[in-house]
């Protein structure tokens, strides 16, 4: 029997997929139903047929998990941010661990999976930990909103709150958005090409309380130079103001150069012994408190001595690197950020660490210019984009074979591809999971490979 749209079904939920979403079997064909949970049974609505497989939403939880949770946030069902809030908290930790397993299992060769992966480091408190916010804004009914768009949808949610965001990231966007509205600013239209606003986006540090807020526009206007004056007067913690012009042929949100307006041209944090300085188009961890931990983690797990060559791939603003500098030869940062090795030589001559040095473009192209030049890695350490690393990268680190890979992953897919084209020099150690991400079906992990 083939399923067809809009055929409703019961269905027993045998596994947990990649994005959070429940999995079963219907006449041996896979059904994803996002919000059920493993070992639950469900009667569903088939949304979405294909040779492959179908998707369908709950109906009904005829029998449901004793891990299921009521969701806190007002906005869970209608946002669709947070694939895992109606989980239990501790079994998200099991299906983070879970789903890099599952995908070990179907990409590599690897024997023993189980024995390599550790539990998943989760934290005591898995709201409110988001140091930054890229909202988009919206012409509503009302007003000026912010929000989300529902996944896969044109479906705007507004949203005054957001549970994973830290409570001053809140007060700040509610504060840009009662000005915006003041001064009867609107957000781009695509259909009558009126307006100028696409997304805010807004970053805190706890520590130093200090903010930088962007607006990203499809164009300048001089009225965005008096809302930033008054969002520094009425909110202290905000020291930078900038805008940054998207014409939307990006996928990015900040897409061009950060033009401040107001304040200071960064925001400073102090992490660990260091003080660092962030732009506010340069790339940063979205989780202090976790990032604090993966750092350390990183630490344990490297081998270094005062003579080791390191290549920091995808390397940010240098925290990286500069961590590593005090107990190595030299460092090699590469990053295509041009906004990001800026604050990274910054965040290095602040912190009086001169063995670094930081290199702009593409790893594809700019670790092989390395290589060639004779420098050749002992040690790589990288934190790559979801789509993992290119061939390109992999062949250059078969080809120079250093000692030790640590490689910090967001897609446990990619991370497993990644691994079976290094299998043949080198094995995995070890894999930490480390939940940066509470609340969402997203997966970090830090993987230690060794040369055979």
């Amino acid at each position: 029997m083939n399923l067809v749209v809009g055929d409703k079904i019961k269905l027993d939920i045998r596994k947990q997929g990649i994005n959070g979403e429940g999995i079963g079997y219907y006449n041996r064909t896979l059904v994803f139903v996002p919000g059920a949970i493993l070992k639950e049974s469900v009667f569903c609505e088939i949304t979405f047929v294909s040779e492959t497989y179908a998707s369908a939403k709950i109906a009904e939880v005829i029998r449901p998990s004793k891990k299921r949770a009521t969701p806190p946030c007002k906005y869970y069902e209608e946002c669709g941010g947070c694939h895992m809030q109606h989980i239990d908290y501790t079994e998200q930790l099991k299906i983070k661990q879970s789903i890099i397993k599952q995908s070990l299992h179907r990409y590599t060769g690897m024997k023993n999976v189980e024995d390599r992966i550790a539990k998943t480091i989760g934290m005591d408190y898995p709201y409110k930990y988001r140091n930054k916010s890229q909202m988009p804004f919206r012409n509503t009914n009302f007003g000026l909103a912010l929000g989300f768009y529902k996944p896969e949808s044109n479906h705007f949610v507004f949203v005054d709150e957001c549970l994973m965001h830290h409570d001053m990231i809140n007060k700040i966007n509610r504060e840009a958005l009662r000005l915006l509205r003041k001064y009867k600013v609107k957000a781009y239209d695509n259909r009558n090409r009126d307006g100028i606003l696409l997304h805010l986006v807004t970053r805190y540090f706890e520590r130093s309380d200090s903010a930088s807020v962007t607006f990203v526009v499809r164009e300048a206007d001089k009225i965005l130079d008096t809302i930033a004056k008054e969002l520094i007067k009425d909110v202290p913690s905000v020291k930078s103001v900038s805008y940054s012009i998207n014409d939307q042929t990006s996928n990015l949100v900040i897409a061009d150069k950060a033009h401040i307006i107001a304040g200071e041209g960064w925001i400073e944090d102090n992490f660990k012994d260091l003080k660092i300085k962030v732009s506010p188009d340069a790339f940063h961890q979205l989780n202090t408190l976790q990032m604090e931990q993966m750092y350390d983690l990183m630490l344990k797990a490297v081998e270094i001595n005062d003579k080791a060559i390191i290549f920091d791939l995808y390397s940010g603003i240098g925290i990286t690197s500069i961590l590593l500098a005090k107990h190595a030869k030299k460092i090699y940062g590469i990053d295509y950020s041009h906004a990001s090795v800026k604050d990274a030589y910054e965040n290095a001559r602040i912190n009086k660490v001169q063995n670094v040095e930081f290199i702009i473009g593409h790893v594809e192209s700019e670790m092989p210019k390395l290589i060639k030049s004779r420098v050749i890695p002992d040690i790589v350490v990288m934190d790559p984009p979801r789509k993992g690393l290119s061939k390109h990268v992999v062949d250059a680190l078969i080809k120079t074979e250093p000692k030790q890979i640590i490689y910090i992953s967001c897609n446990p897919s990619t991370l497993a591809k990644n691994i079976s084209e290094l299998e043949s020099k080198y094995e995995v150690a070890h894999i930490q999971p480390i939940d940066m991400f509470p609340n969402t079906a997203s997966v970090e992990s830090i993987t230690l490979l060794k040369r055979k």
